[in-house]
């Protein structure tokens, strides 16, 4: 049960794909065009999911509806990120287990996410990304095959930019889930570096 329960709570890890080259260009700081590129990201973090466990599957349900049952889990993400001027493209590998750890195991699942920046200021680094995660779906490079896939959750994040472009930290600051109202709080964030 907690290992279908977990499965289906994957989507709230998040990556900062980022489409650097849509976002508003100025001078000075770190253009968006430097950070076009591919990345090694690694994401953590906890969401509190809930679900109904009286229908078969354990399928999400709207946290505090009748019948709704809510646990808080820990994720950690490692996977590639690949931006180009179309827009940017990840696809990761997830650990979900519950808080705290116990005996009902570790589940893992292969995750997409298809992310674009909404604001950049390159002088200070800084900037704003929407993201959807999707189970299914293939990415090529930086570009993001939908067929047969499924979307898990979508969001925004917040992300600062050091080391002349070469790397990405950022933080969750919108989580929605498919459907709607599965997750309560969160706290997510993560880091993306150059390769």
């Amino acid at each position: 049960m907690k290992k279908l329960m977990m499965i289906m709570f994957t989507g709230c890890v998040v990556v900062i794909s980022l489409g650097f080259k849509q976002a508003t260009a100025e001078q000075g700081g770190t253009p968006p065009e430097k950070l076009a590129g591919t990345y090694s990201v690694t994401v953590h973090g906890s969401v509190f999911y809930c679900f109904d466990p009286s229908k078969p599957g354990f399928p999400p349900a709207q946290c505090g509806s009748p019948g709704s049952v809510g646990v808080p889990l820990n994720t950690l993400t490692v996977g590639t990120v690949t931006s180009d001027d179309k827009g940017s493209y990840a696809t990761f590998t997830e650990t979900i287990t519950d808080i705290p750890v116990n005996a009902n195991g570790t589940g893992v699942v292969v995750l997409h996410s298809v992310s674009k920046v909404t604001n950049y200021d390159p002088k200070t680094g800084t900037g704003d990304a929407s993201f959807t995660d999707y189970f299914g779906g293939q990415c090529h490079g930086a570009v993001f095959d939908s067929t047969g896939a499924t979307v898990n959750d979508t969001g925004t994040n917040h992300f600062a930019v050091s080391d002349r472009g070469k790397r990405i930290d950022f933080v969750v600051t919108s989580l929605h889930s498919n459907p709607e109202g599965a997750f309560g709080g969160f706290s997510i964030s993560g880091t993306d570096l150059r390769q």
